[in-house]
């Protein structure tokens, strides 16, 4: 588990300026209490959450990207592809469709975060074991990222809605999970066993069927355990899993194949 102190007192005294406009060693109880909450929720997302992603919401996916340089809209993927991704956003956060919340005026913070709240099913799907899986093939950034950032954000913002504040989060890249697991590392029980986790940047590699064996060996185990005591696992695969001449399980092992073709796994596609 992070430890988040440090991050977490920065966040608690931007949070009674903010709200209450005192010093955090003013606050009454009451008011503390708030704050401390809000304080946690955005250390843990700080501290988990990629930093280029920690800021968006499911607002902020339209499949576009605004060139740097040109200041210039980008489509990376077409309007269909997009609102049927927020649709399974949708579905996975809130059970519920974009356009039911699409209604709300975007700058409406109050009544957007009343109404997420409360149709938030992210406790269901931690207690029913509901892993996603991202995926979509390019070269460019497409927003595989972006969209487990929004869900993890989701997870994390149980501890202030549902006060669930013994929930555990982690956020890895495969190269360095598999590398955690042949050195059977420290931090190794925390990946297995966290509520909720990210395994990003999972990469199609062409192998030999030994090196496959070599790597489904090591990380079979991780995989299954999560699976099988239902922990939320969000995997993000930089290719298309629905490629027909592709096997996953020869590649990637028994385990990940089992959480991509559950019934308990959501599945988010960004091809076309």
């Amino acid at each position: 588990m992070k430890n988040i102190e440090s991050i977490k007192k920065k966040y608690l005294k931007l949070f009674a300026n903010k709200h209450y406009n005192k010093s955090f060693n003013d606050l009454d109880d009451k008011e503390y209490y708030s704050c401390s909450y809000l304080a946690e929720v955005w250390a843990y997302i700080h501290s988990i959450v990629p930093e280029e992603h920690g800021k968006y919401r499911i607002f902020d996916f339209d499949g576009n990207k605004i060139d740097e340089e040109t200041n210039e809209k980008q489509n990376l993927l077409s309007s269909t592809v997009a609102l049927k991704v927020k649709n399974e956003i949708c579905k996975y956060c809130w059970n519920t469709e974009w356009e039911e919340i699409n209604k709300f005026n975007h700058d409406d913070e109050y009544n957007i975060s009343n109404f997420l709240r409360k149709k938030s099913v992210m406790m269901d799907r931690r207690r029913q074991g509901n892993n996603i899986v991202i995926f979509g093939t390019s070269s460019k950034p497409i927003g595989r990222t972006m969209i487990a950032s929004i869900i993890m954000k989701e997870a994390i913002k149980l501890r202030l809605t549902h006060k669930m504040r013994s929930h555990t989060y982690d956020w890895i890249d495969f190269s360095m999970l598999v590398s955690e697991i042949k050195k059977d590392s420290f931090d190794l029980a925390d990946f297995r066993s966290c509520d909720w986790l990210v395994v990003d940047n999972i990469i199609k590699k062409d192998r030999s069927s030994k090196q496959n064996t070599f790597i489904s060996d090591y990380v079979d185990p991780f995989f299954l355990f999560r699976f099988n005591n239902k922990l939320p696992t969000i995997l993000v695969f930089k290719f298309d899993i629905m490629d027909e001449t592709y096997s996953l399980e020869n590649t990637f092992g028994v385990g990940i194949n089992k959480i991509v073709n559950s019934k308990r796994t959501f599945k988010i596609s960004l091809s076309g």
